[in-house]
């Protein structure tokens, strides 16, 4: 009888492996949501047909170089909304879609350089000295571990540029904690940028995946993304804050101009997608002061046709209300194709659990 009892146990330990197999397998391709089906077919059908067409991404910028590309842009706008739970550009109105695009390509432009940087021009020439000490975008111990990358002894002054952390991509993806950050969420896929960080200023996907991830879970110090700034609060200013707020908000010397050139490009963005108001300019100190300013000195051309249309903040209850609702701050990236957690550690803990079980039953018997 102990015999059978033995053979009986060892078909139950057997077969709960089969079922966390079974489990695994069945959870890796996770069942969509409506919500999500949705947002893609708002993103296809009128982010990058109607709303963004290639002719505006032509005029907006005209000398574009690799990675930047219309068809890349769209294919990286549709792949995240249909494979993350943090939407972007889909909004429930063509109005939002198009502030919130708006937004977004006003900083993109500015950073990149009218899509004609995929590398920052001045490549890791700034040191930082902070509670760690000093260091440069490849030594941050927050970041990728990595080492210092020696110069080339043939070519005084060159580095690889595959092993180093400067700015790359539309919003110069900089430091090597924001590389490890994207390759955490890119590791479901076997892409490994810490690894590889070049993949952003190369790779017409993964360019346009480090900014918007960005876009959607950093918050800088104002605890609050870039999307549910424009979403829930109505403000450029405050995704000004998020992207570079210690440099611009107010500006430091030496960047007033940045903030000239930036507000420009974000009115000729408004401009070519047809937004009714410019966004507030609340939420970074002295933005509509450098705004006002950069119009009286002629160097905001673009800006000229927004100067009385100029939108005011959300109400402090709206904003309340809105980021209650809006998607968590969490990794972007986390959902399918880019990192969702499967349920192997669930398996295993069923595993385990009947195991445990098992062996004292066994015991028992024995």
């Amino acid at each position: 009888m102990k015999t059978y009892s033995i053979i009986l146990l060892l078909l139950i330990i057997i077969c709960s492996g089969i079922h966390c197999k079974t489990v695994r397998a069945a959870s890796s391709t996770p069942r969509r949501t409506q919500a999500q089906d949705s947002a893609q077919t708002n993103v296809k059908d009128s982010i990058c047909t109607t709303l963004f067409t290639q002719s505006i991404f032509d005029t907006l910028a005209p000398s574009a170089v690799t990675p930047y590309s219309y068809t890349g842009f769209c294919n990286a706008v549709i792949n995240w909304n249909r494979n993350n739970p943090i939407p972007i550009f889909s909004g429930d109105t063509d109005t939002e879609k198009k502030n919130e695009l708006a937004a977004f390509l006003g900083h993109v432009l500015h950073e990149s350089h009218d899509f004609q940087a995929a590398r920052e021009y001045s490549q890791c020439k700034t040191f930082t000295t902070d509670s760690v000490g000093k260091h440069t975008p490849t030594t941050h111990p927050d970041g990728c571990a990595c080492a210092p990358v020696p110069e080339s002894t043939s070519m005084p002054g060159y580095v690889e540029a595959d092993k180093l952390f400067f700015g790359r991509g539309p919003l110069q993806n900089s430091w090597s904690y924001n590389y490890k950050k994207l390759s955490d969420a890119l590791r479901a896929e076997g892409v490994d940028i810490c690894a590889a960080p070049d993949l952003i200023a190369t790779n017409e996907e993964y360019t346009w995946i480090s900014a918007f991830l960005f876009w959607t879970t950093s918050t800088g110090a104002v605890d609050t993304t870039c999307g549910q700034a424009v979403k829930c609060e109505g403000s450029f200013g405050s995704t000004l804050n998020v992207i570079n707020g210690g440099l611009e908000c107010p500006a430091i010397n030496g960047h007033e101009s940045t903030i000239w050139e930036r507000l420009n490009d974000y009115c000729a963005a408004a401009s070519a997608l047809g937004v009714e108001e410019l966004l507030s300019l609340d939420g970074c100190d002295g933005l509509k002061y450098k705004f006002d300013q950069c119009l009286a000195s002629g160097w905001c051309p673009a800006c000229a046709v927004w100067e009385d249309k100029i939108g005011a903040p959300s109400t402090k209850e709206a904003q309340e209300e809105c980021l209650s609702v809006s998607a968590p701050k969490q990794s972007a990236l986390s959902a399918p194709k880019h990192g969702r957690p499967s349920s192997s550690s669930y398996s295993a803990q069923i595993g385990m659990t009947v195991l445990s079980s098992s062996l004292v039953l066994l015991s028992y018997l024995m």
